[in-house]
């Protein structure tokens, strides 16, 4: 008997509006207007409440501001109140009058003695350019204040477009393929090392040296779009093939290929952002895997952002929490703690950890120490008192070309992109708002004919 067929409901197709290009440029003038209209003063704007670094002293609701009295913000109190329990607890723990130990001053004169010009005194890196801080804390005021607009109008918050001059004329796709600037100092050691122990050493040393080539982004990259590619050629022959592969929540997925197939490395990267109190929180996840031509494979974890000061002070990205590189195979993990507990006046870009071997059935349980490690992500990486990676040795970074064909799609064929490297804001805003209506019409298309995916869009 044959099955009669299934009838099949085409949905309706979801229209855009033919011509909206006179609306587009209204409102990017509009929005370029507002960030060049923004005072030197932030009290000019969304910021007026905030308190500053100055104000947690014992005074109390109101602070004297010359010959005048400003009540303190709702925030400024809470500021306060937090400062001041924390100060208390401390003096009751003793953990503020606790002297440094020989062991930490050794750490912290060891940390001094190598360290990136470009490092922040309490650790990370510090943002160079005192103009970029005050744009990208100009914009961001603006953009919190828009948002609030638009919840007490009951609309969404996220429809606030980003404006273009707090951006840089880089995608996120660009701004972690020059994660692979130093691989050739380490990589090819790695995958020629019998001795599963050595390798480790050296991919450890080489992810930590990384990090200081995309920290300190401090004007946000531009968002890749849904499909977006980018392709690059490392100067040792490596190439490298990333797509975006998904918009909500933002993932991007990559492929590098190491000289002479010697290594790969593939995975894909998610992030998601958080605001505290002058902080914010960049919590980044996903799946990196560095495969050698002999088939052993290391995994290797993410530690967790943060941009410090992001109102006022001096501004910074630090990296903390643990991350860990583990090869199952041999039995083998590297766990390493930035800004480890315990520890006393060291910046936080001080690490330490372990490498050793343990029960891959049984994770949970502590290994067998092989190796220590010691070091900061600004300066240098030691094992065992030996040097690894030293940022005044390190040697030149590897320079990316462009490939001679790439895909239409590839991140440096973006108008907005473009535009705002010749620093036409208007037409790069414009261009930016174009690919947002493009990214939300065409997915208001796969939700007509497949629905609504519970966590992509």
């Amino acid at each position: 008997l044959s099955r009669p067929k299934p009838t099949r409901t085409v949905p309706p197709r979801a229209t855009m509006p033919v011509d909206m290009n006179a609306d587009r440029a209204s409102r990017a003038a509009d929005i370029c207007a507002a960030v060049d209209a923004v005072d030197d003063n932030l009290a000019q704007l969304a910021l007026e409440d905030l308190p500053q670094d100055e104000q947690y002293d014992d005074i109390g609701d109101n602070q004297e501001i010359g010959s005048e009295k400003k009540p303190r913000s709702w925030l400024g109190k809470v500021g306060k109140g937090l400062m001041k329990r924390t100060v208390n607890l401390g003096r009751s723990t003793g953990i503020l009058n606790t002297p440094t130990s020989k062991e930490d001053e050794d750490a912290r004169a060891l940390v001094n003695s190598c360290r990136s010009p470009f490092a922040s005194s309490v650790g990370g890196i510090g943002c160079q350019d005192p103009a970029e801080a005050k744009l990208a804390r100009s914009v961001l005021s603006m953009m919190i204040r828009q948002m609030g607009r638009n919840l007490l109008q009951g609309q969404n918050v996220m429809n606030t477009s980003f404006p273009i001059q707090c951006c840089q004329p880089k995608t996120i796709l660009e701004i972690a393929a020059s994660q692979g600037g130093f691989f050739h100092a380490f990589l090819p050691q790695a995958a020629r090392s019998k001795d599963p122990l050595e390798r480790m050493k050296n991919v450890v040393s080489c992810f930590v040296a990384a990090m200081t080539l995309t920290a300190g982004n401090f004007l946000k990259p531009l968002n890749p779009i849904l499909g977006e590619t980018l392709q690059t050629d490392y100067s040792d022959g490596s190439k490298l093939y990333m797509e975006q592969t998904c918009h909500h929540p933002p993932i991007s997925s990559y492929h590098l290929v190491g000289p002479g197939g010697m290594y790969e490395y593939y995975g894909y990267t998610t992030f998601d952002i958080g605001f505290g109190y002058n902080r914010m929180f960049l919590n980044t996840s996903g799946v990196r895997i560095l495969k050698f031509e002999d088939g052993g494979q290391i995994e290797i974890g993410f530690p967790a952002d943060r941009v410090g000061h992001v109102f006022w002070g001096n501004m910074h990205h630090e990296c903390l929490g643990e991350q860990q590189f583990v090869d199952k195979a041999n039995g083998i993990r590297c766990v390493i703690n930035y800004n480890p507990e315990g520890r006393k006046g060291l910046p936080s870009d001080y690490f330490e950890g372990a490498i050793e071997r343990f029960d891959v059935n049984k994770p949970e349980q502590e290994g067998q120490l092989l190796s220590n490690v010691e070091g900061s992500w600004v300066g240098f990486c030691d094992f065992d008192k030996v040097r690894y990676w030293d940022f005044r040795s390190q040697g030149v970074k590897l320079t990316q070309t462009t490939p001679a064909r790439v895909l239409k799609s590839d991140s440096r064929n973006r108008a907005d992109r473009n535009s705002l490297a010749a620093k036409d804001y208007k037409t790069a805003q414009a261009n930016k708002l174009q690919l947002e209506e493009q990214q939300r019409y065409e997915r208001k298309l796969r939700e007509a004919v497949h629905g609504k995916h519970p966590t992509s869009t």
